[in-house]
């Protein structure tokens, strides 16, 4: 009975240090030429450059830091987590004094040349008594 427990526990201690397997999905990396309309601030451009972290991402899913400088050159940095098809992001201006952080959603669709294309809604609970928006991003 104490070498099947042992036996047991051997094999338990192994599946919980073996490598998660690597990342396969889709690699959402690089520049994207975005425009959308923010409930507070209007109509807005910018640039958004993500980069894949990937001893974080693993099988489909995949992590991400990024940042999105604004044509008046505000800048957001924040992070994302990616299904195929998917990205969810939380992004926070660099000015922590303004309150300008929330989260958002992006699905993702790809075309033929395998250039991505974002379509994202965000929520800023704290800005100006809350907001959201709409925006568009076509990879570079």
């Amino acid at each position: 009975m104490r070498k099947i427990l042992a036996t047991g526990l051997v094999l338990l201690s192994l599946q919980a240090t073996a490598s998660p397997p690597p990342f396969t999905g889709p690699d959402y990396s690089g520049r994207y030429q975005c425009s959308g309309h923010d409930s507070h601030g209007g109509d807005f451009q910018g640039i958004i450059e993500f980069k894949l972290e990937a001893a974080q991402s693993t099988g489909t899913h995949g992590a991400y830091t990024f940042s999105m400088t604004l044509a008046d050159q505000s800048r957001y940095t924040g992070f994302a987590a990616s299904a195929p098809k998917a990205l969810a992001l939380y992004f926070a201006h660099d000015d922590p004094k303004l309150q300008d952080h929330g989260v958002g959603i992006a699905e993702v669709e790809t075309d033929q040349d395998g250039r991505h294309r974002l379509s994202k809604y965000y929520y800023t609970p704290h800005l100006a008594g809350g907001g959201h928006g709409l925006e568009q991003c076509q990879a570079l």
